[in-house]
């Protein structure tokens, strides 16, 4: 008994906090308990409240749920998600400490907000205080060594300090200011996470507002379980999104400051239309609840998306004001949908729908060949374990018709359709085969090679590209090689380099023809062709620093299949090689004449008086 009694005085309360299992707290629990806000770096000072701001609970929460590892949190600013990270950290100071890094843009930044931000919590929360060592050495701005813990502090630009320490806990701010990499080394998000090896009970936050698709933080997003948070109505109760588009104002009302100043703004309901006023926001929130995208799946990253109309700081007004003075400057703008509406920025040049395509269909059936067809093309998109195909009859002056589409799992199916098929005419008793393939040498790129030398006077190996020098459409290369002499095998496989981005452009014009109509498709074409060939947009990207920008085309959403897009690319790309996009109706070519003249390497010989 003595000597418990006296192992009970050896120990000092520190060093038996350090042996304390973790209350069964969630973040947000301890964040109303404990966490204190600092006058300095907060407008409103005192103790932490969730209920201010509710849908930050299920983010918090999120962190101490064991099944997740990872959390993002795509937001706007002014929504709370920087506080809601520093109560996590607050919980893992004081409830389950373990070694952590947080990252900022800049080293500078880290500095910043170790000084200004992270300490001041730690030396106003009475729970927190306690850590804080007694050597002052221990506390500098970039390392924090607490009694229980270490906290790091680093620049996304350091390679040496992400990649320097094994952590468990990563907490990574505003990673779409990083560079894509960090100094001579990799990623800057890649290093880092790499530190959480040896960690089997890691936890990862990443928190930004967006810029583009290519940003880290919607890239991220598109990974997880994607939950967005859902409030109620306070006159029909059905749950919705809060989204720009719906803030209404008397669009005769055009000054800003008036409209802010005399809160003229209102939120319709998208079910009810009845007017939502700033005074019915609390109750929402309050009501409102968390929901990802597909309900059943079970995700070990959880994903959040919040923009600044949920914020009780803001009223529909303010957003409206800031809109009205963000349109007419791109930069602007540009800020207003990524920090205001939490989405990416994207400047719409070219788009084709799904209703404007419908209104392409002829009355013609599939594995029909319209009258006006002189020649059959055809394009295939190679997949892991599939293919998708499709063909497509050329016609003069560049009208074409869809003839078959499809997806299949072998070679065999595509040598039926493309070799073994012969596609009849609408009237009489012509019957025309697939002139020319273009084949994606992308993805089973030996399989590609065999099947094309094996088929060589009918197929094409491709591979798409986004720019090809001098803007030219495509560029062949020469594969096949001398493995002894280094020389060019005479009658060799050719792989051809298309400009994806030039045959898509090509394709938006046709799609676009009116008088006449170029672009045709048979009766009821798919939901699924119709979904994947409208799939992409053309858009302006801008860099941010420099406000350059150029066309890109991008997938409207990044988990829409695109392979029908891809398909008739090549198709279209195997008619421009055999100069099929050339014919013009005065000439009067048949199949029969466009084969005769066709040489060994895959051109139309040109001929005086021919419509080349």
């Amino acid at each position: 008994m003595k000597t418990l009694i006296q192992d009970r005085m050896i120990w000092k309360k520190i060093h038996k906090n350090a042996w304390k299992r973790p209350e069964k707290i969630t973040a947000s629990e301890w964040a109303d308990s404990f966490r204190y806000l600092n006058p300095v770096s907060s407008a409103e000072p005192g103790r932490w409240k969730t209920e201010r701001t509710p849908y930050l609970r299920g983010i918090m929460d999120a962190f101490t749920d064991n099944s997740v590892e990872e959390i993002t949190v795509m937001a706007s600013s002014q929504v709370g998600k920087t506080e809601a990270m520093y109560n996590m950290l607050g919980y893992v100071i004081d409830q389950d400490p373990g070694p952590t890094l947080m990252v900022m843009p800049r080293e500078n930044d880290a500095k910043s907000v170790s000084y200004n931000r992270v300490r001041p919590m730690i030396e106003g929360s009475p729970t927190l205080v306690q850590y804080i060592p007694t050597n002052s050495d221990d506390m500098t701005k970039l390392e924090y060594r607490l009694d229980r813990m270490i906290l790091y502090f680093a620049g996304s630009n350091s390679p040496a300090d992400l990649a320097s320490r094994p952590i468990r806990y990563l907490f990574l701010d505003e990673i779409d200011k990083y560079p894509k990499f960090s100094g001579r080394e990799a990623d800057p998000v890649k290093l880092a996470t790499e530190r959480q090896k040896t960690f089997w009970n890691k936890k990862t936050v990443k928190v930004s507002t967006p810029t583009t698709r290519d940003g880290y933080i919607f890239r991220e997003y598109e990974k997880s379980d994607k939950r967005k948070f859902y409030v109620p109505c306070p006159h029909c109760g059905k749950y919705q999104v809060l989204v720009f588009g719906q803030i209404k104002w008397d669009k005769k009302e055009t000054s800003a400051e008036k409209i802010k100043n005399e809160r003229i703004a209102w939120y319709e309901c998208s079910e009810c239309g009845k007017k939502i006023k700033d005074y019915q926001k609390p109750n929402m929130l309050n009501a409102g609840k968390w929901i990802a995208k597909d309900k059943k799946a079970k995700s070990k990253h959880r994903g959040f998306w919040i923009n600044s109309l949920y914020s009780p700081w803001l009223t529909w007004s303010d957003i409206a004001c800031e809109f009205l003075k963000s349109k007419d400057f791109i930069e602007l703008l540009m800020n207003f949908v990524n920090s205001w509406l939490a989405e990416v920025w994207e400047e719409k040049i070219e788009e084709t729908t799904v209703d404007k395509v419908r209104q392409l269909v002829c009355d013609y059936d599939e594995g029909f060949v319209p009258d006006g067809v002189v020649v059959l093309t055809a394009g295939v998109d190679v997949q892991k374990d599939h293919f998708y195909y499709v063909i497509r009859g050329w016609g003069y002056s560049e009208q074409s018709w869809l003839i078959r589409c499809g997806q299949v799992e072998y070679w065999e199916d595509i040598i039926e359709i493309l070799f073994n098929t012969d596609y009849r005419k609408i009237s009489g008793s012509e019957v025309l085969p697939v002139y020319m393939t273009c084949v994606d040498s992308g993805y089973r790129t030996d399989e590609v090679y065999h099947f094309c030398r094996r088929w060589h006077d009918r197929t094409k190996a491709i591979k798409g590209q986004e720019e090809i020098a001098s803007g030219r459409f495509y560029r062949a290369s020469k594969v096949d090689i001398n493995s002894r002499t280094g020389s060019v095998i005479k009658n060799g496989l050719v792989l051809w380099n298309l400009n994806v981005s030039q045959y898509k452009d090509k394709i938006s014009r046709l799609v676009s023809s009116k008088d006449p109509v170029k672009w045709h498709i048979f009766n009821d074409p798919s939901e699924d062709y119709l979904n994947q060939f409208t799939a992409e947009h053309k858009v302006l990207v801008r860099n941010r620093n420099t406000g350059k920008a150029k066309e890109v085309w991008q997938k409207k959403r990044s988990t829409s299949a695109n392979h029908y897009l891809d398909a008739e690319v090549y198709a279209l790309a195997g008619a421009d090689i055999i100069r099929a996009l050339n014919m013009r109706k005065e000439e009067r070519k048949t199949h029969k004449t466009v084969k005769e003249e066709h040489s060994r390497s895959g051109w139309i010989r040109k001929r005086e008086g021919s419509w080349i």
